[in-house]
């Protein structure tokens, strides 16, 4: 699947592009089929909420799961990430973030590329991420909110918080290491707006590393599960050996290009 020149242009300009029943049904029960069969297992990369009541993350199922180790080889999602980043790609992070009825907790407003430059020393922000709907996500479940355009602004360099939990913990809590300041929030909100990232399960999104984003609590009786691929230009990979690393299901560790997986 390639995209058009449009959908490249619309990326470019907004920092995301949507696209509604990309992913089949039959993919979806089994990547939800294999999340039933995770969650009931003690995997490295699993992360609960503050409250200790239910899953926050899964974080690198592709290392363990058959099923994902395919899905992320999908032409549907490779092709895409190479025309956007104009380069052959690998697979540097997964995670399915799981945001359970009632208890779900928020993302606070932050870049994703900040994590990846700071803690995996990723030299540039030539590098995306794929969200797939697992569930279908409205006004009332916790979508993402998106500033569009926000990342023209680039990498913001922001300091830790200091409530943040210590270690990789801190990369994926609900108060998170690296949190863009509010009153750039409000600027940029005015200047840009805001987008709500909504549609039915197996919508396919594609957002650039520096987009500023965040997501509510969910305290609807809906789930909101999404799984998150992240891909990295080939040449972009880190240089980070001989140095602590965070965990492999943080920071991959095979950088190689990924082959397709052909579709039936």
């Amino acid at each position: 699947m390639k995209l058009t020149h449009n959908q490249l242009a619309e990326f470019n300009k907004l920092g995301y592009l949507s696209l509604e029943g990309l992913v089949e049904k039959d993919e979806l029960n089994q990547i939800l089929s294999s999340i039933n069969e995770i969650s009931t297992q003690n995997y490295p990369g699993h992360v609960l909420e503050t409250h200790g009541k239910s899953y926050r993350a899964f974080h690198g199922c592709h290392l363990y799961s058959p099923v994902f180790n395919s899905f992320i080889r999908l032409s549907k999602f490779l092709e895409p990430a190479r025309q956007i980043l104009k380069d052959a790609v690998y697979l540097h992070q997964l995670k399915v973030n799981l945001k359970a009825a009632y208890s779900g907790e928020m993302w606070p407003w932050h870049q994703d590329y900040i994590y990846w430059k700071k803690e995996d020393q990723i030299k540039n922000d030539q590098i995306l991420s794929v969200m797939i709907f697992l569930d279908d996500i409205d006004e009332f479940n916790g979508p993402l909110y998106f500033i569009p355009g926000s990342h023209l602004q680039g990498f913001i360099d922001v300091n830790k918080s200091e409530l943040s939990p210590d270690g990789w913990e801190g990369n994926v809590s609900a108060s998170l290491s690296y949190q863009v300041d509010k009153s750039l929030i409000s600027s940029l909100v005015k200047k840009y707006g805001l987008y709500s990232a909504k549609g039915k399960k197996g919508t396919v999104v594609w957002f650039h590393g520096n987009l500023i984003h965040a997501s509510p609590s969910n305290i609807s009786p809906f789930t909101r599960r999404i799984l998150i691929l992240t891909y990295n230009a080939v040449s972009n990979a880190p240089k980070d050996d001989g140095i602590e690393r965070r965990p492999e299901f943080l920071n991959g560790r095979d950088r190689k290009a990924l082959n397709e997986l052909e579709e039936a």
